[in-house]
C-alpha cells in the first residue's frame, strides 16, 4: 500500500508544482499586457487607466499563489518519502517562502490601501 501511495505521489506533485508554474506564468504575462497598455498610454499621451500599482498586485497575487501550489508539492513529496535531506530542503523552501509571501502580503496591503 505504502509503495502504491508513492507511485501516486510521484505522479501527482509534478503536476501540482506545474499548476504553481502556471499560476506564476499567469501573473507575468497578465501584468507585461498590463505594461504594455500603460506604455501605450503614456506614448500617445492618454489618460493612465491602467496604475503601477494595479500592476504589482497582479503579479503579485499570482506569485504568492503560485508559491502555495510549489509548496504543498514539496511537503506532500517530503511526508510520502522523508528523509533528512528532504527535511532540510522543505524547510528550507518554507522559510523562503514565509520570507516572500511576508513581503508580498506587506506590498499588496499597501497597495490596497492607496
Amino acid at each position: 500500500m505504502h509503495q502504491l501511495l508513492i507511485q501516486l505521489v510521484e505522479m501527482v506533485v509534478p503536476w501540482i508544482e506545474m499548476v504553481g508554474i502556471g499560476v506564476v506564468l499567469w501573473g507575468a504575462t497578465e501584468g507585461l499586457i498590463k505594461l504594455l497598455l500603460r506604455i501605450k498610454s503614456v506614448m500617445l499621451r492618454e489618460p493612465q487607466l491602467i496604475p503601477v500599482g494595479h500592476i504589482r498586485a497582479a503579479i503579485g497575487e499570482k506569485t504568492a499563489l503560485g508559491l502555495d501550489f510549489f509548496l504543498a508539492g514539496d511537503i506532500i513529496q517530503t511526508i510520502m518519502v522523508p528523509s533528512w535531506e528532504s527535511l532540510a530542503i522543505l524547510g528550507g523552501i518554507v522559510v523562503i517562502r514565509t520570507v516572500i509571501a511576508f513581503f508580498l502580503n506587506k506590498d499588496l496591503r499597501e497597495l490596497a490601501g492607496k
